[in-house]
């Protein structure tokens, strides 16, 4: 814009501006919003939220109006004689407000929320009959924004007390934020109300509902834990939720800060949307972490529990200014959650992890597509790796001592407000008295991983310097390093070790290599027998049986590569590996059954009725009552077939309207793929009136 046509720009369109610059960047300075008390009823036939709410505020300065973030609301209905506004996706309160004065307003709402708070299971689409557990409500408040379905306040800066006051359905839990202070039953209706003690930023207010059972223990401090599990899952709690007390003893005591809420409570939900999100004293988490005895070791609950447990402290009670300075969330908790891991599986575990994300970082910086920590612009690569990376460097040039003082007072000074880096950097210099701009330049401001750095402080442990030396044979002629890779697999073999022997074998079938083959398979090693069922894509016949074997192994992972393999290599034994996996199922996503029903169709004997059957049920799995990593498989194999029904175009269709972005992409992707292949044009045209109107236009677009 030229400078003379600012000139004659009008006083209203100036005053329209002036308005957005108000919204946007002055509310925060004008007002702090003390309380929040919300009283929610939730229509789960029309999906809809009503809800009454008392607003408690203080103006900073005189101003005759305030606002509350909420989007698309249907009504807004001010009760009194309260001045209410509702425009431009805010909730205006209006009055003479005077400076440092208490106000409050009260008003009624409802909105259909499209974001943030989700309806599982209440259609008939989405019912599985099967299952007791399938109809869910729950809110995803970062990055997605709680003002959706609760007004609220979207600018992470403004912390505020929030009470809830949730009416529902007897037959379900309600669970929150806070304690409950208060809980009723009317016939079949139950009122539930929580209540926090310290103010939280708005992303972090949590709702679940569903049908569950609760297991409570307390920490060592004394705090209660509540654990959800769903009824049909009871069995499994122990290997999901075995370590939990432990870490958080744990993580109080390294912290050195007490847990700074009165409770803290973990939900699983269905196809969330994330591993899991750190609520307030309240962490929802995807049931993919319910795992039984067999997935423990290849898949747990245990980082991710860690993680969002260290965010109580690290989001939740300092909470960052901006996007600039995310990496004080996600790479704090990432680095005790690590920390956690290591207290509980060791050192070994603890340093491979610090190599396996050096050497994707270090990889991205090799791209040029390495990124600054302290940038708006990050990936989650960038905040959570190399943040936790920047807090091991800081810790090993600092010293454990000067460390935990600098969390202690970091936390302590700035609790329940928000912060920068700068803050934190000013404490590290006020407790060590050390200059902080050479690790700030290396650490946070460089956009290539220090490299050279990484390497010293993983070659602190002895196990790690052995498992660089091989993996610094990598392209060497067997005959040259034997037996270095013979030494690595004798007993007790490092599983680190182990798979890297076993990686550096693979294709390569001279005698050499077949007797540390062999040296392998005795190792009885389970990640190295892994490696094994995984990496034999050719299995020399002298092997089978010792691959049939793994069949039989614990871990879900190992028998999938094995079967796989093994059906894949020896024509005459396919039913017999078939036969043999018959009632497997697998992970959550049903990893073993899945496969299984791919290759049984692809198996001579067989009978046209088995075929149906077989085909039919890997179709079901695309439904929307399943979870959306057991339809992605799903639909992954059916692709690699290339025969759908029309049951699963439909679920296809319903795919790409999931709130998962991944997922939807990927629904949506095939299924623009599939329209454009003459084979399905019709098939998808006569079945596209019973798809939602998104989809419709989808396959009308380019």
């Amino acid at each position: 814009m030229y400078m003379s046509q600012f000139i004659k720009i009008t006083s209203l369109i100036f005053s329209f501006c002036a308005s957005i610059i108000y919204s946007r960047a002055q509310q925060k300075d004008l007002v702090d919003f003390k309380t929040i008390e919300a009283h929610i009823q939730l229509d789960t036939i029309n999906q809809k939220v009503f809800g009454k709410i008392d607003v408690l505020f203080t103006p900073l300065k005189n101003t005759n109006q305030v606002y509350l973030d909420a989007q698309k609301m249907e009504t807004v209905t001010p009760i009194k004689d309260a001045k209410v506004e509702y425009k431009d996706n805010k909730i205006w309160l209006k009055g003479d407000f005077k400076a440092n004065t208490a106000y409050s307003f009260s008003f009624n709402y409802s909105t259909t929320p499209k974001k943030a708070l989700y309806f599982w299971g209440w259609d008939a689409k989405n019912i599985d009959p099967n299952s007791p557990n399938h109809k869910q409500i729950w809110t995803q408040g970062q990055g997605k924004y709680t003002s959706n379905w609760l007004p609220s306040i979207d600018d992470m800066n403004d912390k505020i007390i929030f009470t809830l006051k949730i009416d529902f359905n007897t037959d379900y839990q309600v669970i929150s934020n806070g304690s409950l202070i208060h809980k009723t039953t009317t016939n079949t209706t139950t009122t539930w109300v929580y209540q926090m003690q310290q103010p939280m930023s708005s992303y972090l207010v949590a709702l679940a509902i569903g049908k569950y059972l609760k297991k409570e223990e307390k920490s060592a401090s004394g705090v209660p834990l509540e654990n959800y599990i769903y009824s049909d899952r009871i069995t499994d709690y122990e290997s999901t939720f075995n370590y939990h007390k432990k870490v958080f003893d744990f993580l109080e005591t390294e912290i050195g800060i007490p847990y700074p809420w009165k409770i803290y409570r973990q939900v699983p939900v269905r196809d969330f949307l994330y591993a899991g999100m750190e609520n307030t004293a309240c962490t929802l988490f995807s049931d993919d972490f319910i795992v039984d005895t067999n997935t423990f070791d290849d898949q747990n609950f245990v980082n991710v529990s860690a993680h969002e447990l260290a965010h109580q402290w690290f989001g939740n009670i300092i909470t960052e200014t901006d996007s600039n300075h995310h990496w004080l969330h996600e790479g704090f908790a990432t680095y005790f959650a690590l920390l956690a891991e290591k207290e509980l599986f060791g050192e070994d575990h603890f340093y491979y992890k610090l190599y396996e994300s050096a050497e994707q970082l270090n990889h991205q910086s090799d791209l040029q597509k390495g990124k600054a920590l302290v940038t708006p612009k990050g990936s989650s690569l960038t905040y959570y790796q190399h943040g936790a990376w920047a807090i091991v460097a800081l810790r090993n040039n600092i010293g454990d001592a000067h460390f935990k003082k600098v969390v202690q007072q970091f936390l302590t000074t700035h609790q329940y407000k928000n912060v920068t880096t700068y803050d934190f950097l000013s404490i590290v210099f006020e407790v060590t008295g050390k200059d902080t701009s050479e690790f700030a330049k290396k650490w946070l401001h460089n956009t290539t991983f220090p490299a050279g750095e990484a390497l010293k402080i993983i070659t602190q442990s002895e196990v790690m310097k052995r498992y660089l030396q091989l993996a610094g044979e990598r392209t060497q002629p067997l005959i040259g390093k034997y037996q270095l890779l013979s030494d690595a697999l004798d007993f007790p073999v490092n599983p680190y070790l182990g798979q890297e022997v076993v990686a550096q074998l693979q294709g390569d079938f001279s005698k050499e290599a077949l007797l540390l083959l062999e040296k392998a398979f005795e190792s009885n090693q389970p990640q190295v027998l892994q490696a094994l069922a995984n990496s034999l894509t050719t299995i020399p016949k002298a092997f089978e049986p010792k691959m049939a074997l793994l069949l039989k192994a614990d871990s879900y992972a190992t028998v999938e590569g094995a079967l796989y393999n093994l059906w894949n290599n020896f024509e005459a034994k396919k039913m017999n590996y078939l036969q043999a996996t018959k009632n497997l199922i697998g992970f959550n996503d049903k990893n073993i059954r899945t496969l299984w029903l791919v290759l049984a169709l692809n198996t001579p004997g067989f009978s046209t009725t088995d075929r149906t059957r077989f085909f039919n049920e890997l179709n079901s799995y695309t439904a929307p009552n399943h979870h959306y990593r057991l339809r992605s498989k799903a639909f992954e194999y059916l692709k690699l077939l290339q025969s759908y029904s029309d049951q699963s175009l439909q679920n296809l269709a319903l795919g790409a309207t999931h709130p998962n972005w991944r997922f939807k992409k990927n629904c949506s992707t095939t299924l623009k793929a599939l329209y454009a292949n003459e084979k399905y044009t019709q098939r998808i045209n006569r079945l596209s009136a019973t798809f939602p109107n998104k989809v419709k236009q989808l396959l009308t677009t380019d």
